[in-house]
C-alpha cells in the first residue's frame, strides 16, 4: 500500500498486541499503551509501492512497522505485520527470475544521530542503502 498524503504525522498509541505476544498494536486506552508518534515523508511512489523516509520521534517497540501498517502501508516484506517474509520478482507481476528480492523487513537506517555519553559530542552515523533494497527499488522503477 502507499501513504494516503505526501506526508504526514501517525499519533497512536502503541501497546501490546491482544492475542499475539511477538506483536504490538495500536491501543487505545489500554493499561500496557503509551504515547507514540511517527512522521513520515513520501520520497517516491510506484503503483505497487512507495519509497518513504520515516522519523520516529518516540522510541516504542516495532513502532515504525505498527504505524505503517495502521495507514495501510505495511513495512515491505515484514512478516509479523504485513505477512510476507520474501518478496520474488512474481510479487510485483514479473515473470521470469524466481530468485528472491528481499528476505528481510526492507527497513533501513540511513543516519543516526546520538549524543556520546561523556563528551556530550553530536555523533552521526551514515550508512548506505543494501544492496537487496537497491534491487527492490530497481524492479519498482522498472528497471
Amino acid at each position: 500500500g502507499q501513504p494516503q498524503f505526501d506526508r504526514d504525522e501517525i499519533s497512536l498509541p502503541i501497546g501490546i498486541h491482544p492475542y499475539q505476544r511477538e506483536k504490538m498494536a495500536v491501543r487505545r486506552d489500554h493499561a500496557t499503551s503509551r504515547e507514540a508518534v511517527t512522521r513520515f515523508e513520501v520520497l517516491e511512489r510506484f503503483r505497487q509501492g512507495a519509497l518513504v523516509r520515516v522519523t520516529p520521534k518516540t522510541g516504542r517497540t516495532h513502532q515504525i512497522r505498527v504505524h505503517m501498517a495502521a495507514i495501510g502501508s505495511p513495512v515491505l516484506c515484514d512478516a509479523l505485520y504485513s505477512g510476507r517474509s520474501v518478496i520474488a520478482p512474481a510479487f510485483f507481476g514479473l515473470t521470469g527470475d524466481a530468485a528472491p528480492l528481499i528476505e528481510r523487513q526492507a527497513l533501513h537506517a540511513a543516519s543516526l544521530a546520538i549524543d556520546h555519553p561523556t563528551t556530550a559530542e553530536r555523533l552521526i552515523f551514515s550508512a548506505p542503502l543494501p544492496a537487496d533494497m537497491e534491487r527492490v527499488l530497481a524492479v519498482l522503477r522498472g528497471g
